[in-house]
């Protein structure tokens, strides 16, 4: 950082990454049609298959045929679209891109392709492009995809009742206006150790042993690990098809090569391509390449999202270790791997469209990445030096993606507290801080996992908790959206018996508890709170239980199952329940604005009797105008979450226990643990624009608070007391994962003592009970001149909630939710 002391030096990057970096940045995201199309043919031709076969003969067929390359400077291999550094990955006939009028309203510039336009703020800086003739095939091949699979909202099938719930637009699925239950499979950590320590060969080889032990005779259940395994068999071809064909294309570059170092350097990465393809890697190139490798095979089968990397330093360090040992390789070296390998990934964007763009940022693959932790054998922290590498590359090359976690034990060496710092001063938000201590217990209690097993979790999405390569956690549930419900809807709803004032929509008759001038006390307000919110929840686990049902039939996923633990074991798919642990769950994300808003209820209308029942709710229901003086009141003389009050915090506490008792009873067809969680990339803004005035005087359309954060600009008594509010309730019960945000002065980090009292206040933090933390170093100043300027800022990164952006690529309203958010100094 400059002007201050960091008491940690990031190293300097090659000219060769620096190059890569620039082309990264500033890449041109084009989709094409090509992968869509290479599945509807692979669809037409194995419509009759059953579906555990259908799978991973789709993906066999694609991968045999779909368009690689490999670009100028870069270090590793693999690709999610036809145009390089650039491409889109539209399989599945590119759902987003067609959800955008883009013929009519996307301009065709000189290169002949749709560009995204420059005055709409949902696309300013997203330089997104599309042929006429890729987009017109895209519309036809999702037509005929419609005709061969049918509707997927399911309408006429769906529980009684359920019409109901999505009329109020008060849950994700009604806020999208439908329940397509059928999307594929996201959110999860592969088993990359597990393929990087057997292999593809060995992996088939069992599988084909037990189908050539039964042989002519498959009786009973055994029908059902038939197909597993040879879904097995099948998806370990394709992966070896997809490596080799990399392979063979590094050998056609070398014969093109002029420069003898580039030659040389292609011809070595063919041998350890091809070696790879059936074994285990032998150098550290090897190891990352094959797990980048395999996150590619996955996305050919099902095009699932949010496919996360894991203990990335854990499965790679021993490689590491064993070069450095054998002189293959310096540390200088393998940092510029590490700086390759996530250059690599950060291009692993499928484009986001309008609001999905909002709502999951710009440029964000969602590859989320776990360094540092404790290790599983010996309970001793496990920070290495590739834990440090990868910190430096996202600090030293302004990467805002992907995610990275840094598992925090008692024993981090303070030279990585120092590093993740400084590196948080640098891109905002990264990394995230997770505290061991919490998180380890609560895993073995609350979902059942080995000591072993429990200590070597990782991190998916936003925040979401999981095992690593023996869990299928379904951790937002497995419909679109995030499983739960909008809790200040909720609330408003509650007093205003069960009409939802943004839309008129009711809910039914039996959880109306009538209108806030009907409720003669708090526990009156709390028990139509409660009805309603039990009812939604109730719904929203149903629903869910109806996917997880379907999935077996619509979306078997053999491709991730032949890393999972469990599964190759048990013959059954993750799909199945064949993992060694399942789990599923939800999000709340904006509960400080409803606490906030249950503490005004009952500052203002029970206990200091400013307005009466019938004010107060008139107040609300006019959006706060022509009451002013009132909502002034509310906003600065009642106590708020996050000042360590007391009479506020309480209400957050009540609101966290809520959600994590109402959820203790529910389960699915797969699986009895259910995971509460507290964050949700940016849906705080998002729920805003469809959420009415709230009792703490938000107003309709403003943004509800992101994730467990104090609501925007009421956290005024410094960051000890957010800490201290936070901790109020168990942490240990969120094993979805929690979300906590601060925005740090950068002024406070100047001084010499800043970093090492940041870090011991997190520190403490931790040892009250914390189990996660993330910082914005940045003031508003600063912000509201990349605004003005944002030529300026190119590389400007802030953490939003659930991921990191470039702050000139936000649009108006996310860039003002982070400046109105408060200043904290150490």
């Amino acid at each position: 950082m400059e002007g201050g002391d960091t008491l940690y030096t990031f190293k300097p990057y090659t000219a060769r990454v620096a190059r890569l970096r620039d082309a990264v940045r500033d890449r041109l995201m084009v989709a094409d049609a090509e992968k869509a199309r290479l599945q509807l043919e692979a669809k037409k031709k194995y419509i009759k298959y059953p579906p555990m076969l259908q799978k991973p003969y789709i993906s066999l067929y694609v991968l045999e045929r779909m368009p690689l390359n490999i670009q100028e400077d870069e270090y590793f291999f693999g690709g999610m679209g036809n145009r390089g550094w650039g491409g889109a990955n539209t399989g599945g006939a590119g759902t987003m891109w067609l959800s955008v009028d883009i013929e009519n309203t996307w301009p065709i510039m000189a290169d002949g392709l749709h560009h995204a336009p420059d005055d709409d703020p949902f696309y300013s800086h997203q330089k997104m492009a599309i042929s006429p003739e890729d987009i017109k095939e895209l519309r036809a091949i999702a037509k005929e995809r419609a005709e061969i699979e049918g509707d997927f909202t399911c309408p006429d099938w769906l529980p009684d009742g359920v019409q109901e719930l999505f009329a109020l637009q008060a849950n994700p699925s009604g806020k999208i206006g439908g329940w397509p239950i059928y999307l594929p499979p996201g959110h999860l950590t592969p088993g990359y150790q597990n393929i990087i320590k057997r292999g593809y060969g060995a992996i088939r080889k069992q599988a084909q042993d037990w189908l050539d032990a039964h042989e002519g005779n498959i009786m009973g259940d055994d029908i059902g690990k038939y197909m597993f395994y040879k879904a097995a068999t099948v998806a370990c071809d394709g992966a070896i098809v997809l490596t080799r064909r990399y392979a063979k294309l590094a050998r056609e570059l070398a014969e093109k090569a002029t420069d003898p170092a580039k030659k040389e350097e292609y011809l070595s990465r063919a041998d350890s391509l091809e070696w790879i393809a059936t074994e285990t890697p032998r150098t550290f190139w090897e190891a990352c390449q094959m797990a980048m490798m395999y996150d590619v095979f996955l996305k050919a089968e099902n095009d699932p999202g949010v496919i996360s990397m894991g203990r990335f330093d854990q499965y790679t360090w021993p490689f590491l270790k064993a070069d450095l040992e054998a002189g293959r390789i310096t540390l200088d070296e393998a940092q510029e791997l590490v700086d390759g390998f996530f250059l690599k990934i950060n291009t692993f964007y499928g484009g986001g469209l309008g609001k999905t763009a909002q709502t999951a940022g710009i440029g964000n693959s969602f590859q989320h990445t776990t360094i540092g932790g404790t290790d599983p054998i010996t309970g001793e922290d496990a920070v290495n030096p590739v834990s440090y590498m990868v910190l430096e590359t996202m600090a030293r090359l302004d990467l805002h993606d992907p995610t990275i976690s840094l598992r925090v034990t008692k024993n981090t060496p303070k030279e990585m507290w120092d590093c993740a710092i400084a590196a948080a001063t640098r891109v905002g938000g990264l990394p995230l801080l997770q505290n061991d201590e919490v998180i380890i217990p609560a895993i073995m209690k609350e979902l059942g996992f080995s000591l072993e097993d429990a200590r070597n979790f990782a991190f998916i999405g936003c925040q979401e908790i999981t095992g690593f390569g023996n869990d299928y956690p379904a951790p937002n549930g497995s419909a679109m959206g995030h499983n739960g419900i909008f809790w200040a809807i909720a609330l408003v709803m509650a007093i205003n018996n069960g009409i939802n004032p943004i839309n008129g929509a009711q809910c039914p008759e039996k959880v109306r508890s009538g209108y806030l001038t009907d409720m003669e006390s708090m526990d009156d307000v709390r028990a139509a709170f409660e009805k309603i919110c039990k009812w939604m929840l109730t719904w929203s686990a149903s629903l869910n239980n109806l996917t997880e049902h379907e999935y077996p039939r619509l979306f078997p996923f053999p491709n991730l199952s032949i890393s999972t633990e469990g599964c190759m074991e048990s013959g059954k798919d993750v799909s199945e329940g064949g993992a060694k642990y399942n789990s599923y769950g939800g999000t709340a994300t904006g509960l400080a604005t409803t606490a906030d808003s249950l503490t005004a209820l009952k500052y203002i209308v029970y206990d200091k009797k400013i307005a009466t029942r019938e004010e107060f709710l008139q107040a609300i229901l006019d959006n706060w105008e022509g009451h002013e003086d009132l909502r002034q009141i509310v906003q600065h003389q009642v106590p708020h979450y996050g000042n360590n009050d007391p009479y506020a915090d309480v209400e957050m506490t009540y609101l966290m226990d809520l959600y994590y008792n109402i959820t203790r009873a529910f389960s699915t067809c797969r699986c009895k643990t259910y995971k509460c969680g507290t964050f949700g990339a940016s849906d705080h803004v998002v729920q805003g624009e469809i959420t009415w005035a709230t009792p703490d005087g938000r107003k309709t359309g403003d943004p509800i608070a992101d994730a467990s954060s104090p609501c925007q600009g009421r956290d005024v008594c410094g960051p000890t007391a957010v800490f201290n509010s936070a901790t109020k309730f168990e942490h240990g019960h969120f094993m979805d994962g929690m979300a906590l945000n601060l925005k740090i002065h950068p002024t406070s980090l100047k001084r010499d003592d800043g970093i090492t009292k940041l870090a011991d206040m997190t520190k403490t933090y931790f040892d009250q009970g914390g189990m996660e933390i993330q910082y914005n170093v940045v003031d508003a100043e600063t912000l509201r001149k990349a605004q003005e300027h944002p030529e300026d800022y190119h590389n400007l990164v802030v953490r939003i909630a659930g991921f990191s952006a470039y702050f000139v690529d936000m649009t108006p309203e996310m860039q003002n939710d982070i400046i109105v958010r408060a200043e904290h100094k150490v």
